[in-house]
């Protein structure tokens, strides 16, 4: 396939028309990149040496700037294992008809062995690491419930106590200094001494609660909770931290006014304030040592960067809530609205403090963060018969959170920082999760009207330490499909994000290298952006031209806005200066997060009861489950928003050039006996 030239000026004589022409000039692209791809795929010679398109230079053929993705997944693996056993034992013994004694047993336990090597000869220093990890989590629990109707009121009460212990181990060991033997994964193999870790921690939260429900009439609840803890991981002598919940309902469809009525089926008013605790891990509150690697046969100890407080309390969290539940046609169309406000204050936040005490930062209970927000969600059910069922739901959510105060004397906290240039802060009287450039990098300079400001020199000029935005959404939400016929039931799930910011890393340095697709086309004379930039003289070779001053065949990126009088200026740049320039320039790469993706396909088929009269099994389905099939919209292609706003911290703002996601396949059996 040849590329076929569609503008009106030169159109080929071969009868094409424009629409052919693009057809064809996208085969062409299309059978490129599978070319492309099978060039990444031969990553090594006949006889085994490692090659790679993008070379340091003609005597040094090591990869410059990554490897080919063949070479990662087949080379660079890594392998993990992970045993997890959980489950659940409850005993009840009925003292009377209204009492109930309970015991209950909770265990979720796990071993992990993680595996991960770097082969020899790629980009990276070849390395070989492996850990063991194991967590245990328990939970006693025991109790007395006592439930009694008194004519119109009715009571439900629960009094108990809870013992909770976590304990987790970790032993890890790495290679130093590259391997001996190449391709040779074994701790041993390491050239310097192996870097060898492990790591014990125990802790343990007593708790004593009670909850209490009190209806009237099927008409008034009334839900009152309370709770105190004691946590090993707070000072011995301020570790027990109170607090509660109340909240109350009111079914107002049971009135006499919505008796002699179809419309309305069920309608409640509901309203909650609650107050939780919350602690911290263990060894965060009297200083501990970490060991290190043995200078000779002196074993060595260093002392953490965070100073430890030993007059830490408990995080205390306040919040109260109202909604309306609405059910319509027998609960064929619903509406659930809810609203919220949540209050943290005495947070445990590490601040940085000057470098000459010994420390990077300090432990200390401050700071005051609201959220408030609001919950909706609609249901159907448009389609009942006796063989389908159709069911659909949608919900959305917003939420604002503010920060009201942070520590004394301190009026902004950073919170992460990215690579090259770009942080993320929680500034005093704002709105939380600031992205801001750092003094070395910036975003567009604008004048009074908004307009880009533009050097002499073809360059746009830049703001440091700019307010690029928050990276919050401004909502989100998800679509629920169910329809079942018969025995088959299919279910899918979409979710939704309109706003929100992430910094892409991968699309700055692929602007940098030149290897995305933004730095290749036509400029605005219809030329290839990476031809020289020839002046009207005829000067090639240049950096920039004005673009009133080049020559027609000129090439290079054009770059328009106003100078510092305000006069509007366009220039034709270097296409390779012009990369550099916005590796400077962050703005460029805080992209809008927006996002639609189906999140889950699930298909089963649950196997009559009829087939299975003969044997224990009471019940049985099969199932084919389908986990982030398809990305169908985003505003940055190449990228997925939803795997980089939610990661493991809860405010992910930035990718790093990572592996693309995965799409995962699962076959379900479940029985019932």
């Amino acid at each position: 396939f040849n590329y076929v030239n569609t503008s009106t000026e030169n159109r080929p004589a071969t009868g094409y028309s424009a629409a052919q022409g693009n057809a064809a000039q996208q085969m062409n692209q299309w059978f490129q990149r599978q070319l492309d791809m099978d060039k990444l795929r031969q990553y090594r010679a006949e006889d085994g040496t490692l090659m790679s398109w993008n070379i340091r230079s003609n005597t040094d053929l090591r990869p410059l700037y990554w490897d080919s993705p063949f070479f990662s997944v087949n080379e660079n693996r890594q392998n993990d294992d992970r045993d997890r056993l959980y489950g659940n034992y409850q005993m009840t013994y009925n003292v009377r008809d209204n009492i109930e004694i309970q015991g209950k047993l909770h265990l979720d336990a796990y071993s992990f062995n993680v595996e991960d090597r770097i082969a020899t000869g790629g980009l990276e220093q070849d390395w070989y690491y492996t850990a063991q990890r194991s967590r245990r989590e328990v939970n006693y629990e025991a109790g007395v419930r006592y439930q009694e109707d008194f004519q119109d009121v009715s009571f439900n009460g629960f009094f108990g106590g809870n013992i909770l212990t976590q304990t987790y181990s970790s032993l890890q060991q790495q290679t130093q200094g590259g391997l001996s033997v190449p391709n040779f994964f074994n701790i041993d193999a390491s050239i310097d001494r192996p870097a060898v870790s492990n790591y014990n921690e125990k802790k343990e939260v007593r708790s004593i609660f009670g909850t209490a429900t009190l209806g009237y009439q099927d008409l008034v609840y009334l839900d009152l909770t309370g709770r105190n803890d004691w946590s090993s991981a707070l000072p011995s002598d301020n570790n027990s931290y109170f607090y509660y919940g109340v909240s109350g309902s009111l079914v107002f469809t049971e009135f006499d006014f919505f008796a002699n009525q179809n419309l309305l089926s069920f309608g409640k008013l509901r309203a909650s304030v609650a107050q939780v605790g919350n602690d911290l891990d263990p060894f965060r509150v009297f200083q501990t040592f970490n060991s290190g690697t043995p200078y000779g046969s002196m074993p060595t100890q260093t002392i953490p960067s965070t100073l430890a407080n030993p007059d830490l309390e408990p995080a205390i969290s306040s919040d109260y809530e109202f909604g309306i539940d609405l059910r319509f046609l027998d609960g064929r169309l619903r509406t659930d609205v809810n609203y919220y406000n949540s209050v943290r204050e005495n947070e445990i936040l590490s601040l940085e403090v000057p470098g000459a005490s010994g420390y990077n930062f300090s432990l200390v209970n401050a700071g005051k963060f609201t959220t408030t927000g609001w919950e909706v969600s609609l249901g159907a059910t448009p389609v009942q018969t006796s063989d389908w069922n159709v069911e659909v739901d949608v919900n959305w959510s917003t939420s604002k959170s503010v920060v009201n105060e942070l520590a004394e004397g301190i009026d902004t906290r950073l919170l992460e920082s990215a690579f090259f240039g770009i942080q993320l802060f929680a500034v005093e009287g704002e709105e939380w999760g600031e992205a801001i450039t750092t003094s070395s990098y910036g975003g567009y300079l604008l004048d009074e009207q908004g307009r880009r400001i533009v050097n002499s020199n073809g360059t746009y000029a830049l703001e440091n330490n700019k307010r690029l935005g928050n990276i919050l959404p401004d909502w989100n939400g998800g679509f629920n499909l169910d329809v079942s016929f018969k025995d088959f039931n299919l279910g899918a799930f979409v979710e939704f994000q309109k706003g929100g910011k992430f910094y892409s890393l991968s699309q700055m340095f692929g602007t940098y290298s030149g290897l995305t697709m933004n730095t290749v086309g036509n400029n605005a004379l219809g030329n290839p952006l990476r031809d020289p930039v020839v002046d009207s003289n005829g000067n090639s070779g240049l950096s920039s031209v004005p673009l009133d001053q080049a020559a027609p065949e000129s090439g290079g990126v054009l770059v328009e806005g106003v100078d510092t009088n305000g006069n509007e200026v366009a220039y034709l740049r270097n296409a390779a200066n012009w990369g550099i320039d916005q590796f400077f320039n962050k703005e460029e790469w805080l992209k809008d997060a927006s996002y639609i993706k189906l999140r889950e396909v699930r298909f089963t088929y649950n196997i009559p009861v009829s087939l299975l009269e003969s044997t224990p099994i009471r019940r049985a389905a099969v199932s084919l489950d389908l986990k982030n099939p398809l990305l169908i919209y985003s505003t940055t292609s190449g990228v997925d928003p939803s795997a980089i706003q939610n990661n493991a911290n809860g405010f992910g703002f930035w990718e790093g050039g990572g592996l693309p996601g995965t799409r995962s396949i699962g076959f379900n059996v479940n029985l019932n006996f």
